[in-house]
């Protein structure tokens, strides 16, 4: 994310649009905010990342008549103050946040909700696509639980306490931050979350390229985990939004596992897709030719792209991150209607079939070392 300037809160612009939503079907019907249970907030500055903006909020409109969207973007272009417009369900603030940069606009985002008076807000990544209703999703929980999402890359613990001088109180598996639902409970803890992202150090590694920083000043998310580890936050509860039953975590072909994928044929795609790493819309790096070949190919039947392009299509948006890059992924399309979860199986199924053999490998590697 880019930095802001600063505005005072005076200066900040509140764009509540229209009287009128549209249902799933397309329906006009009148609706009040004041109706609209369940409080949702994302922001997003990167020009480049406009029409996945527009993609995210279209799809959470659609399929979840009772949330209301708190989208921050600032300067935001005309496409979407135009798309906005649609919903009775979106407040548009387009001014920066007070004093905030970079990441570090989630808890404050979250505290502005809470301090409106919402019993709940959910924060929502701008990279994510919205299958089903979120509202009967979150029912699924206990009203007063911290949630957050399952981190793609496995559940190990991350120990992170030590690097910030927070006293241990308990080790907690990895967690995916795309998703944070906080309650009024949750108030204090969103307030040394946001101090932590005022620290000079994490301030300048976020200035580094990704691959710079060190783990613990790679984002936000870390800055989270430690706290949740801390001896002052470690009595907070939380549960985890599960990989495949509630969240796609979509990294190139290694994360929504072949087994999610077939039984998603008959219980539904999940509510949530959420589009990992190097984004769609962003230029690909250099490189050979296989690997680019194939990175266009993993992007090609990407769950979030396939899911992005049906959103984009009822709204006649053309972006070309969504079009095929090459004749595989064209055919793998073809092949199954353009489902997200299908396309890319022959690709998730390799990517598994890689894994399991290098498991075996280091497992009979580790076995010769200790005979030896």
């Amino acid at each position: 994310m880019t930095a802001h300037t600063k505005a005072s809160s005076t200066d900040r612009k509140e764009i509540p649009f229209g009287r009128f939503k549209k249902d799933g079907m397309g329906t006009v019907t009148a609706t009040e905010k004041s109706d609209l249970s369940l409080r949702v907030c994302s922001y997003e500055d990167r020009p480049e990342a406009m029409d996945g903006l527009i993609l995210m909020g279209e799809s959470l409109c659609r399929a979840d008549p009772e949330v209301s969207l708190h989208l921050t973007v600032p300067d935001a272009p005309a496409s979407v103050l135009a798309w906005a417009k649609r919903w009775n369900q979106i407040t548009l603030s387009t001014t920066p946040p007070d004093g905030v940069t970079g990441w570090d606009v989630k808890p404050w985002l979250l505290l502005q909700e809470l301090d409106a008076g919402s019993p709940a807000a959910i924060w929502l990544d701008t990279d994510m696509i919205i299958m089903r209703p979120i509202s009967l999703l979150f029912e699924e929980f206990p009203r007063d639980l911290l949630i957050v999402a399952q981190e793609w890359a496995g559940n190990a613990a991350i120990p992170m306490t030590h690097y910030w001088n927070l006293r241990p109180g308990r080790e907690i598996p990895s967690i995916n931050s795309c998703v944070l639902r906080v309650t009024q409970a949750h108030r204090p803890l969103l307030k040394r979350y946001l101090q932590m992202t005022q620290q000079d150090r994490y301030r300048k590694a976020q200035t580094l390229p990704i691959h710079s920083r060190p783990i613990y000043l790679l984002g936000d998310q870390p800055l989270l985990i430690a706290l949740l580890e801390s001896e002052e936050f470690c009595q907070i509860p939380f549960e985890y939004l599960r990989l495949g039953r509630h969240i796609a975590q979509c990294a190139g072909s290694s994360v929504y596992r072949p087994h999610h994928r077939l039984l998603d044929l008959f219980r539904g795609l999940p509510p949530l897709i959420h589009g990992l790493g190097r984004k769609p819309w962003e230029s690909t790096p250099s490189q050979g030719r296989i690997q680019k070949f194939m990175l266009d190919l993993a992007t090609d039947v990407s769950p979030y792209v396939l899911a992005a392009r049906g959103v984009a299509k009822d709204l006649d948006m053309t972006p070309r991150w969504l079009d095929a890059r090459t004749s595989l992924g064209g055919v793998l399309r073809g092949l199954t209607w353009c489902h997200p979860g299908m396309a890319g199986l022959p690709l998730a199924i390799l990517h598994a079939f890689h894994l399991k053999i290098g498991r075996i490998i280091a497992f009979s590697k580790r076995k010769a070392d200790e005979k030896s």
